[in-house]
Formats: structure tokens, C-alpha cells, sequence
């Protein structure tokens, strides 16, 4: 938190005019931003001030993201990063995503989309810190989840999903397994109910109508009734979420393989991020279901 109550969030990047943006774009959203022109001094106001998310670039002088990013979580083993990057710099990306890091947006981004990442982010780690039902003696739980057309808030059952996730995992994997989760309940949702393409998802960001697009998707008869089904398991060696929606499905054998050439490349981050994440994903054979497993290490 911020010394005034606010999630706080530290900005890093090297380009000043950028930084100042970022800090008055939070400012205005009711985050408490302070900023860093690299990452050396990014470590010592994360050590002084711990705050909730990082905005970092991914190349910066002396320190790049990736480096930052390590020493960053030795400070805090479950530092929620979000990094920046332009074209040139998919390696330490796809290195510091493996490392560890939440999300990231490829430059230029729309500042409302890495608005809408960052309330996420802060909602589940305010979450995680309040959260006090996990039980150390649970050896095997499922639940199922039947969201019906028009839920726009699926917050709850992610929580739901990962409450015993302890149980598996390193606490500090858990964010971003929830991000992941989340992801492909999102492209359920509007990707595979709704039928909102990644082109027609992308311009309606940019043109700040996006709620509007799926709730006129929603309303028309033939998506009006369409539902998501959620399934999860968790047992002493693995964790499985499936997540399937009533649309047409796609062509999840098209999809690049998760390699630095093709990371800017991917039409949407969820699947990228779920592949990192999480030890395997998989599809059904119409597209219209897919299954996210990590298993104990």
C-alpha cells in the first residue's frame, strides 16, 4: 500500500516522458504511483515502500527488466510485475515471464487495458492477503461453476478455484495461475460465446466501447443463452481447471509455439500467459474447451 491508503505502484522506465504519464494516468485512477528511471533505483524504492504492482520497461540502463525482476523477488517472493517492451527485447520478455512476471504489454499499449490489468492485479493480491480459509489437511476437492450469459464478474470463482492451491504450489505461483485461469475464461466469454474476434476486441479497446461491444453481443438471440462451464480438481499432485463455453470453438492447432520470435506476435496474451504458467494446456477437438493442469513439482 501507499503511504496514503492507495495501492501502491512503481513505475519504471528510462523515458522520462512516459513515466510521467503513467504516474498521472494512476493518480487520476486512485493508485498512489511513484517511479524509477532504472532499475537499480527501482530496487531500492521497492525495498523502501513495497508496493502492490511494478510498470516496468523491459530495456533500460544499467539494470534490464529481467535482472530487476530477480532481485525483486528476492525481496518479495510473490512481487506482482508487469513489464513493457517494444520490438527486440523477446528474449529477456520470454525470460523474465518464466521468471516470474505477471503480464506484459507490448508498446504502444492502450493505457486503459494496463488500467484494467493493474485493478485486477491489486484486487487478487489484497485477496490473497485477507484470505485465511486455506486448510493444510485437504487431499482432493472439485467444483464446478455454471456462469450464465451476461456475468461480467468471474473474481469470486477464480478465488474459488485456487482457494487450496497452497496445498500444490508455491504461494508466490499463485497469481499468476489465477491470471491464467482468468485469461481463458475471458476468451470463453467473448472469444468463444460472443464471438468478438481479436481485430474487433482490439478496436473496440482503442476506442473505449469494449463493454459495449459484448453487451450487444449478449442481447442477441442466438448468444442470449449461451453459458460457461467451469470444472476444477485438486488433489496432492495436480491441479486441473477446464474451462468450456457453447460457441463454435477455433483453430487451436494454428497457434504459434511459445518461443521470443513469437511473442509479440500472439493475437492476445491469455493463451501465451496460460502456456507459461501452467505445465500443460490443452484443447478439445472443436476449440471450444480447454484444460489447464500444474502438477507438484
Amino acid at each position: 500500500m501507499g503511504n496514503g491508503g492507495n495501492p501502491g505502484i512503481l513505475v519504471v522506465d528510462d523515458e522520462e516522458a512516459l513515466r510521467t504519464l503513467l504516474v498521472r494516468l494512476l493518480e487520476k485512477e486512485g493508485f498512489e504511483p511513484f517511479s524509477a528511471s532504472d532499475g537499480e533505483e527501482a530496487i531500492r524504492l521497492f525495498r523502501d515502500r513495497s508496493p502492490l504492482v511494478v510498470i516496468s520497461d523491459v530495456r533500460m540502463p544499467k539494470m534490464d527488466g529481467l535482472t530487476m525482476l530477480t532481485e525483486i523477488r528476492k525481496i518479495d517472493r510473490s512481487a506482482a510485475v508487469i513489464l513493457m517492451t517494444g520490438q527486440g527485447n523477446e528474449e529477456i520478455l520470454l525470460s523474465a515471464l518464466r521468471g516470474g512476471a505477471t503480464n506484459f504489454f507490448k508498446k504502444p499499449f492502450n493505457s486503459l487495458e494496463l488500467i484494467d490489468e493493474i485493478r485486477r492485479i491489486v484486487g487478487f493480491r489484497r485477496e490473497a492477503a485477507r484470505s485465511s480459509l486455506f486448510s493444510p489437511f485437504l487431499t482432493a476437492e472439485t467444483k464446478l461453476f455454471v456462469l450464465p450469459a451476461g456475468v461480467s464478474s468471474y473474481y469470486p470463482i477464480v478465488n474459488q478455484v485456487t482457494l487450496q492451491l497452497p496445498c500444490l504450489v508455491p504461494p508466490e505461483e499463485i497469481l499468476n495461475l489465477k491470471i491464467g485461469i482468468e485469461e481463458m475464461i475471458t476468451n470463453a466469454i467473448e472469444h468463444g460465446n460472443l464471438g468478438i474476434s481479436f481485430e474487433e476486441k482490439s478496436e473496440a479497446i482503442r476506442e473505449e466501447r469494449l463493454e459495449g461491444l459484448i453487451a450487444e453481443r449478449t442481447a442477441e438471440s442466438e448468444r442470449a443463452g449461451r453459458r460457461i462451464f467451469i470444472h476444477s480438481r485438486l488433489d496432492s499432485d495436480l491441479f486441473e481447471v477446464t474451462v468450456r463455453d457453447e460457441g463454435r470453438g477455433f483453430d487451436w492447432k494454428a497457434l504459434p509455439e511459445v518461443a521470443p520470435e513469437n511473442l509479440l506476435a500472439f493475437n492476445g496474451r491469455g493463451i501465451l500467459l496460460a502456456r507459461i504458467y501452467f505445465d500443460e494446456v490443452t484443447y478439445n477437438e472443436a476449440g471450444n474447451q480447454v484444460t489447464l493442469r500444474k502438477r507438484r513439482r
